[in-house]
């Protein structure tokens, strides 16, 4: 057996041998991991981190200024209704029957604005711009008391105590204390000294009317009574003046109104 001899299969050299078996040894051990980075490199961290701080006071900042915006406080009241709202800086209105109003109370104190449909008296506390809208006409105020009557058939600021701007289509007034700013279909006009208890008597369950067209009267007693007039034809140009409570009735109300004109009114 000591005579016996077996002669390799390969013909490389062991150097050779040696060098492929090890010629891995010095490469840096990261770089297969690029052959496969998927399963290799660690997972990144949530991409939510990426974001900075000011990211994420915007994503929270944005919805509530989108419910300061759009959330708002709406007061309607019915024919015979009279209601009083109270404004977060304390001011106050008082609305007339068949009226509207709304306001923004989470951003009230950055914008003091309410919008009114019909006829409301206005107590405002001293404080930054108060801005009172019907469509495109607009009262601006600082601190004072005014009413405002904006229906379909005429729009109408007084000025009580203090000062206001009445802005109406293309027109604009200052009004001081007792003066009227009057804005129909027919023309722009001023009344100075105008009584305030023929404004705003229907605070008190009074209503005055000083040449007021009678289509306007009519159209104020179905308001306050909840009831629908039978009338007959007439002159659209008759102008009334009068006065009379609530603790009348409409029946005998019209029967006075109807006297001036020879008309007879009924209630429906």
């Amino acid at each position: 057996m000591d005579n016996i001899r077996i002669k390799p299969v390969w013909s490389k050299s062991k150097d050779e041998i040696w060098d492929e078996m090890f010629e891995h040894l010095d490469e840096h051990p990261d770089d297969h991991l690029d052959d496969h980075p998927d399963e290799h490199r660690p997972p990144e961290k949530g991409i939510l981190r990426r974001i900075p701080v000011w990211g994420y006071a915007a994503s929270l900042l944005i919805p509530v200024l989108l419910i300061c915006h759009f959330y708002s406080v709406t007061v309607e009241t019915a024919r015979g209704e009279h209601a009083v709202v109270r404004l977060p800086d304390r001011s106050t209105v008082t609305v007339n029957a068949e009226s509207k109003v709304s306001y923004k109370p989470l951003e009230w104190f950055v914008s003091r604005r309410v919008t009114l449909q019909g006829e409301a008296c206005f107590e405002v506390e001293h404080g930054s711009s108060f801005h009172v809208l019907s469509g495109s006409n607009r009262v601006k105020v600082l601190g004072t008391t005014f009413n405002v009557y904006a229906r379909a058939e005429a729009y109408r600021v007084t000025c009580l105590t203090g000062r206001v701007e009445a802005l109406a289509g293309k027109e604009s007034v200052v009004l001081q204390a007792n003066m009227q700013a009057v804005f129909d279909k027919r023309q722009f006009r001023v009344h100075d000294n105008v009584q305030p208890a023929a404004v705003t008597g229907w605070m008190q369950g009074m209503f005055v009317f000083v040449e007021t067209p009678l289509n306007e009267v009519i159209a104020e007693v179905e308001r306050q009574y909840n009831v629908n007039v039978v009338a007959p034809d007439y002159d659209p140009n008759h102008l009334y003046t009068g006065n009379f409570s609530k603790l009348e009735k409409p029946e005998e109300i019209l029967e006075i109104i109807g006297k001036a004109y020879g008309l007879t009114f009924s209630i429906r």
